[in-house]
């Protein structure tokens, strides 16, 4: 591992906390194959030169949205939403165990195949699930992906057309994919609306994955967009104040209570980036969480100012709180902002960006190497594995924005831990 990880010092586990990753661990162990072995995975999971020659079927719109979309009215409520789930309800932190990912083909087809072939060869058994417009886009994500080294036994396509009401599909599924919670030990979802005017599909596909999985869907009455939204397994969560400017009819308090009803969470709200640094004003642009009380967070020079001043004051809050915080290079670069922080937790493994050396400030990619270190001192247990994000960074984006995980119901620690009731 490396050597100065600019973390602060772990603090150790309670005897309950280590009882319930204990369990958890032999039971998986029981019913899972051999998988990859912990550490900074070094060899080459696809051909560089095949990635090279995919092709996308459409260009990748800004995360942040397009200066028309900007200039639209604010997405509308539901007139009437629906009422939030009952019983007990309970949102799983990403680092739990998953069933596994959803994805929609069309945009960044070489990093969502890179992904695909991680996910696939190297967890145990964890799925992609990949949404397409159809039987000809099914068919060539097929050959994709097959020629790459997908095992396509784990990958499940599932089909929305994107025509008539639904047109506007794209690749940020974690911004308007349906945000999964375990209610009484069934998987349900809860749906808000998009925070883009005019991607009508993106935000009915909440909707769609309902029909095909028969779970239930609610909506919850607020506009956003789902990247702005870090949970962990003990009912903690963090968004930045965007959830309260796209939602001015709203106090800070209901935003909060609205969470608690649907999710089972409390959420702090906290500063957001300005525009200028991060068109999105996300927090996963800044921020994972590794554990109930580890977090990685990005680290900016001081010369950024308020990103910097920002990021500080929430890693040294969690800090003094007894989190073991961990800092991972964040760099502004011809208006792109640069981030490690948007990464992949599923199972198993750990997805880290990785950026071509002349992107990084450096100039050699030494950047990348410290990052993926410090991901796997976080990540102790878990194989690193790095994918490219030259090309989806520069459109505001990067891993975390374009999956929705897919937790896995009746796992120990849903089961044993405190809090939920």
């Amino acid at each position: 591992m490396a050597g100065n990880l600019g973390c602060y010092p772990r603090h150790a586990a309670g005897p309950g906390e280590r009882i319930v990753r204990l369990l958890a661990f032999i039971a998986v162990l029981a019913c899972a194959p051999a998988a990859a072995a912990s550490g900074v995975w070094t060899g080459t999971l696809v051909d560089p030169a095949y990635l090279e020659s995919i092709r996308d079927d459409s260009p990748t719109p800004p995360r942040g949205g397009t200066a028309a979309e900007r200039a639209l009215a604010r997405p509308a409520l539901p007139a009437v939403p629906s009422a939030p789930p009952t019983g007990l309800v309970r949102a799983q932190a990403e680092y739990e165990e998953n069933d596994g990912l959803i994805v929609r083909w069309g945009q960044q087809n070489a990093l969502l195949t890179e992904m695909t072939v991680a996910v696939t060869t190297l967890t145990p058994d964890a799925k992609m699930y990949i949404v397409v417009t159809g039987a000809a886009q099914q068919s060539s994500a097929t050959t994709t992906l097959t020629t790459a080294g997908a095992n396509l036994s784990r990958v499940q396509f599932i089909t929305q057309a994107c025509t008539g009401v639904e047109t506007g599909c794209n690749v940020w599924m974690r911004d308007y994919g349906p945000r999964f919670v375990d209610n009484d030990g069934v998987r349900a979802a809860i749906d808000h609306v998009y925070n883009r005017t005019g991607r009508n599909g993106d935000d009915r596909f909440p909707i769609t994955w309902a029909a095909v999985t028969g779970e239930p869907r609610y909506d919850i009455p607020l506009v956003h967009g789902g990247g702005n939204f870090h949970l962990f397994a003990n009912r903690r969560a963090f968004m930045t104040q965007l959830i309260q400017n796209e939602n001015p009819a709203r106090t800070a308090q209901e935003i909060r209570d609205l969470y608690t009803q649907y999710q089972g969470l409390d959420v702090a709200i906290v500063p957001a980036f300005p525009t200028s640094f991060d068109s999105t004003q996300h927090i996963d642009m800044w921020i994972y969480p590794v554990d109930d009380d580890e977090v990685i967070v990005s680290q900016y020079p001081a010369s950024v100012g308020t990103p910097a001043t920002i990021s500080n004051d929430f890693a040294a809050a969690r800090a003094a709180e007894g989190m073991t915080v961990y800092r991972t290079p964040g760099w502004q670069s011809g208006g792109t902002h640069f981030t490690y922080a948007n990464g992949v937790v599923i199972n198993n493994i750990v997805m880290v960006c990785r950026f071509n050396s002349s992107q990084t400030p450096s100039g050699t990619g030494a950047e990348n190497t410290q990052a993926a270190n410090t991901y796997a001192a976080a990540f102790e247990d878990k194989t690193i594995v790095t994918v490219n994000c030259a090309n989806i960074i520069p459109s505001a984006g990067a891993i975390h924005c374009i999956v929705m995980h897919v937790p896995r119901m009746g796992i120990l620690p849903a089961l044993l831990s405190d809090g939920f009731e």
